[in-house]
């Protein structure tokens, strides 16, 4: 049996991502596709704009045989904790082969020639530096690049002379940390197709152009398959689509309550995951003029850091994520568990294969959680619960649908 991994957020599913999960399993002659999924938020620190069962399902009917949830501390981490810790999930499950990622490149010899590196003085990545410890590297030549106002992936390439789009940035990290955990899974590039995923213009066929038309009121259905396009459909009104926007209240709530009570609580801003001692500050300054979570963002956001780490910081303070969840060495992060959100019928020889050789809990029921998981697994747990239950809370308040507590939630089974 061969067993291919894919890590995704697929936020929403697109053409794209059929044709990554169908390429995947002919590459590799995989017997079985699972997917690594975020679940209610996303490492852009942003909400995703279906809940993740829908988005399971829709995976499920386009080539995954399983659909597990990435934990939430590294759904919405930084693009090193995010890599390592998925590798680590995957490689702890003990019958996965080959892991396939998009790359804009498509060279898999290259990556591996770049992923190495560890001085940005040479010629390869300054790769899964960005843990707690991050801060203390703010003398470097490409931190003083960002304070200028230059993008990441420019500076970085300004720094070493290489220069990677997004996906090849992140598949750098995913077989970084293949090799620092000896692991023997094998890394699959799969040439991107079309546009970045970043990519927003309206001509795109990206989940982040679909996002934009989705907003804006716009025809997405020729941009992904007719069950994903079908399956968003039902869920217009009652779980999708939501944004960032639609938990200003409850961000500011929080926020205003942190700076009003500092010095009476065991927590403050500084507390929280991405959030620096100079973004504390500007949250600080700024929160009398909060409008809504997007605009405050923006206020926020300086030439020091990237919007995306600014929204990640945010959304940690929102789902009381902080860096104590975290290893200062991102070596050193755990898989606290497999979390299976839904399977494919005859998926069985897997999952059977996975509860014989896993080395960490596999939790297929929610509510079983508390039977299977140590103390510390399960407060990592206990996120992600939180997590998904504020997006449901959040879907109650804006559709007026009825609550679905996370415990209550069923398999997805197709």
């Amino acid at each position: 049996m061969k067993v291919c991994a894919v890590i995704c957020e697929l936020n929403p599913f697109t053409l794209g991502h059929e044709y990554l999960f169908r390429t995947a399993r002919s590459l590799t002659g995989a017997d079985y596709i699972i997917a690594l999924m975020s679940g209610d938020f996303v490492q852009r620190g942003l909400p995703a704009v279906c809940d993740k069962y829908t988005r399971c399902e829709a995976a499920l009917k386009g080539g995954a045989d399983l659909v597990m949830e990435l934990p939430t501390i590294y759904a919405t981490a930084s693009a090193d904790y995010f890599a390592y810790g998925s590798v680590t999930l995957l490689d702890s499950l003990g019958c996965v082969d080959f892991l396939c990622f998009g790359s804009e490149s498509g060279d898999l010899k290259l990556l591996k020639g770049c992923m190495g590196k560890s001085s940005e003085a040479e010629q390869g990545i300054h790769i899964l530096s960005q843990g707690i410890r991050a801060e203390e590297a703010v003398t470097n030549k490409i931190s003083q690049l960002l304070k200028e106002g230059v993008s990441y992936a420019k500076a970085y390439a300004e720094v070493t002379g290489n220069v990677y789009a997004s996906n090849d940035m992140l598949a750098m990290r995913y077989i970084k940390s293949l090799d620092m955990r000896y692991s023997h899974i094998a890394p699959v590039a799969v040439i991107r197709k079309g546009a970045g995923y970043t990519d927003e213009s309206l001509s795109s066929n990206s989940a982040a152009a679909i996002r934009k038309r989705i907003f804006n009121g716009e025809d997405y259905a020729h941009l992904m398959p007719g069950y994903a396009y079908k399956l968003l459909k039902e869920k217009e009104g009652l779980t999708f689509p939501l944004s960032a926007d639609d938990f200003s209240r409850q961000l500011y709530g929080i926020i205003d309550f942190l700076c009003e009570n500092e010095g009476r609580l065991d927590c403050r801003l500084l507390d929280y995951m991405d959030v620096s001692k100079n973004i504390e500050g500007r949250i600080k300054s700024l929160v009398g003029d909060f409008t809504g979570f997007c605009d405050f963002a923006a206020r926020v956001h300086s030439k020091e850091y990237t919007k995306s780490r600014i929204y990640r910081a945010l959304t940690h303070i929102l789902l009381g994520i902080r860096k104590e969840h975290y290893p200062e060495d991102i070596s050193e992060g755990e898989a606290y568990y497999g979390r299976i959100l839904g399977f494919k019928k005859g998926s069985e020889e897997l999952l059977g294969c996975i509860k014989e050789r896993s080395v960490i809990p596999i939790i297929s029921k929610a509510a079983d959680a508390g039977k299977i998981l140590d103390d510390e697994a399960m407060g990592i747990f206990d996120i992600d619960v939180h997590a998904g239950e504020m997006y449901d809370k959040m879907c109650v308040f804006k559709y007026a649908k009825s609550p679905v507590a996370e415990y209550a939630n069923r398999l997805v089974i197709v």
